[in-house]
């Protein structure tokens, strides 16, 4: 008995395909491999002066420069720096229409792979 498999893809990246393996199982690390804890918060930084409420801005500024702190530290504390981005991202899903709501999906990447 022939199997014939087609799979017709226009463009594909940071995939897996498997087809008719029996007893098998894949791993994807979607990991954050590719982009800059510190790359990230230096751009994301530059548009908090984008917000108006000032109270709010400064607290953004705390959870990046804490974040900061922790991610350049010999030993950083992964509770920390999860708690700081999970305060962003708070700020980040009630900033629909927001310049910063762009920043969301990254700052999602860098939570699943802490």
């Amino acid at each position: 008995m022939s199997k014939t498999n087609n799979i017709s893809i226009g463009s594909m990246h940071d995939s897996q395909v498997q087809q008719d393996a029996q007893h098998s199982s894949q791993h994807f690390d979607q990991s954050v491999q590719n982009l800059d804890l510190n790359e990230f918060l230096e751009a994301f930084t530059q548009d908090i002066s984008k917000i108006n409420d000032q109270d709010v801005a400064q607290g953004l500024r705390s959870d990046v420069e804490t974040t900061r702190v922790q991610n350049s530290s010999p030993a950083p504390k992964i509770g920390i720096i999860k708690e700081c981005l999970g305060s962003i991202k708070t700020v980040l899903e009630g900033a629909t229409g927001n310049v910063l709501a762009s920043y969301l999906p990254t700052l999602i990447a860098f939570m699943g792979v802490l």
